[in-house]
């Protein structure tokens, strides 16, 4: 049976004779694209955990080849095919995001950094470049967390002093810890060799 009538913004049934022409259009265009959009977002989530089955199944298979048994998650993992021209990378991103903390150890490096300010050599230039560019912030005032691990994970031995040392401990304690994020990419070699990233979602239209 054909339908008769469109649900208005308030709710109210109004007959097809009472719509336009152009708001029918309009209509019919929307609730295709959306319906479009769900059925791809569907597939898009059943082709992402079919990755994931998929990687893990390889792993597992390939442990008990060696005659071990893998448990709990699997992490970070990059399968190439035999070529070298295709890959799939499948991993685990965790949320992180800084307390209070983190204003501490920028205070405790700065200090370090003042207390370099009538040495001219190298090793005293390359600690306040580290310190500046680790706690150079974004337009919106942020903290770049790749900066930030950085630090701690490069430079943690790179001066001895007591305020870097409780500086590190500071960024230590500001880690906070939220949601994990699973992710899985696909990538191509150009005709330049250079990795090409296969998108499976549009950035912009």
């Amino acid at each position: 049976m054909e339908q008769e009538f469109l649900i208005n913004r308030s709710g109210y049934k109004v007959p097809l004779s009472k719509v336009s022409d152009s708001d029918k259009a309009q209509n019919e265009i929307v609730i295709k694209l959306v319906q479009r959009a769900k059925q791809l977002s569907l597939e898009h989530d059943e082709f992402k955990r079919s990755v994931y089955s998929q990687v893990n199944d390889f792993i597992a298979d390939m442990a008990h080849s060696y005659d071990v048994e893998i448990g709990g998650k699997k992490g970070n993992i990059t399968l190439t095919s035999y070529d070298g021209k295709s890959r799939v990378k499948v991993g685990v991103a965790d949320n992180i995001s800084f307390g209070p903390e983190i204003l501490v150890a920028k205070e405790l490096f700065l200090g370090v950094v003042n207390g370099l300010l009538d040495q001219l050599d190298d090793e005293a230039q390359l600690i306040k470049d580290i310190v500046m560019n680790a706690f150079e912030t974004d337009k919106e005032g942020q903290y770049s967390k790749t900066k930030i691990m950085e630090l701690r994970s490069k430079y943690r031995y790179s001066h001895k002093s007591d305020d870097w040392a409780a500086g590190m401990q500071a960024i230590d304690d500001a880690f906070i810890f939220g949601s994990t994020k699973t992710y899985v990419l696909f990538h191509e070699r150009n005709e330049l060799g250079a990795w090409i990233q296969i998108p499976l979602v549009s950035k912009s239209l």
